[in-house]
């Protein structure tokens, strides 16, 4: 009698064990389940960011569709689905800061006991110059190029703002993708694609890591409609000491020609569509003031060229107050020699970019290849990390659970 009540006590203490173990284990697997349920929210309000303009969301606390994610009544967005057999979740995507809040509800929303997940993410942009050079593939430095960085937050290019963050990339996966030769110095770091290489020589001089992770993607330049639904003004021309002056608004030119002590003024924000072949050529001491407070945000179909003591944005020395991108696909689209020096963001992502003979870029340049040579620097604006790269769908910049 005296075993069976013992062997009785102890299968009572297994069965309440194993009871107990059962219960643990598919309230932790409910609990996994709500997460990803509120990952799969994240994920779908997201695609309807990118892809639906929020047409499959509506306004908070009403029924009422909203029509694009920029109009959606004066309240927040939300969103909810159900995953077939793998619970609920409910998105809310506040206007204001533009933060996605997801719940994922186990087995559904509306279960009399559940288990729920929360997770807040916001929605950014990829950088666009992350880099003080970067391309799709063959990077050159040669004949004592020089690429360092400073912080235009903190002042214009010099003395204590002189920085070593002048990194330099490719997604190139070949032997010798980055070649830097013949006194060339990077004060940074230096990144090629998996399988790539970077070729030092001749006294180059990298200061920071060499590494072989880089992935970045490098969408090409889609012109907004603004631009591209407007009749061309035609070629403007300034030459032989003339002066013009574009004050804010939207233009489209078939190109833009500036020489021999020209002088043109950017007043208020302006946007520019230049859609020839040669589509800007500025040479010859020409000179492009961007005044303080005002922005040129440039878009150009055909070859960029600057040269011979040209200089451009030297006033407010801001590289995000002149922002170029190009369509080009033919080589050597954007071209700066001769003494060039411009504050600038360049993203030509089709096209070969060059920077020689003594020219001064305080900005960054990102090319399907670029060559920086002959005594060229790019002194990259560490205050560019923050601009976001319009030609690529938002993603998730932060994630944490509450």
């Amino acid at each position: 009698m005296l075993l069976i009540l013992v062997f009785t006590v102890l299968d009572a203490a297994i069965l309440v064990s194993s009871a107990n173990e059962t219960w643990v284990a598919q309230r932790m697997t409910n609990s996994t389940s709500s997460l990803w349920a509120s990952e799969a929210g994240l994920q779908q309000a997201l695609w309807q960011f990118n892809n639906n303009s929020c047409h499959g969301m509506v306004q908070s606390g009403t029924n009422t569709a909203c029509t694009s994610c920029s109009v959606c009544g004066g309240g927040n967005k939300t969103y909810a689905g159900t995953l077939a057999g793998y619970g609920d979740y409910d998105v809310t995507l506040n206007n204001a800061s533009t933060t996605l809040q997801s719940i994922g509800s186990i087995p559904s929303r509306t279960a009399s006991k559940l288990i729920q997940r929360r997770i807040q993410a916001t929605i950014g942009s990829p950088q666009a110059f992350g880099n003080g050079i970067f391309a799709k593939g063959q990077v050159t430095l040669d004949n004592n190029a020089l690429v360092n960085s400073f912080n235009s937050n903190n002042g214009p290019y010099g003395g204590a703002n002189i920085l070593s963050n002048g990194n330099v990339g490719s997604n190139g996966t070949s032997v010798g993708i980055v070649t830097i030769d013949n006194n060339a110095t990077v004060d940074g770091n230096v990144g090629t694609g998996a399988g790539g290489t970077v070729t030092l020589g001749n006294n180059a001089v990298v200061s920071g890591t060499i590494s072989n992770n880089v992935s970045v993607a490098l969408p090409a330049v889609v012109v907004p409609s603004s631009l591209t639904s407007l009749a061309s003004g035609g070629t403007y021309s300034l030459g032989n000491n003339g002066s013009g002056t574009i004050n804010a608004g939207y233009y489209k030119y078939n190109s833009l020609s500036l020489s021999n002590n020209a002088t043109l003024t950017i007043n208020g924000n302006v946007d520019l569509y230049l859609t020839a072949a040669s589509s800007l050529s500025l040479a010859n001491n020409v000179t492009i003031t961007i005044a303080n407070g005002a922005s040129l945000k440039l878009y150009v179909d055909g070859v960029f060229s600057v040269s011979n003591n040209t200089t451009i944005n030297m006033v407010s020395k801001l590289a995000s107050q002149f922002q170029v991108y190009s369509t080009y696909s033919g080589a050597n689209g954007v071209n700066v020699s001769n003494n060039g020096a411009l504050y600038a963001a360049v993203y030509a992502p089709l096209t070969d970019v060059n920077l020689n003979n003594n020219t001064g870029f305080y900005g960054a340049a990102v090319g399907k290849t670029v060559t920086l040579a002959n005594n060229g620097e790019v002194h990259y604006d560490q205050a560019l990390a923050t601009v976001a790269n319009p030609f690529e769908s938002a993603i998730l910049s932060s994630w944490q659970e509450y």
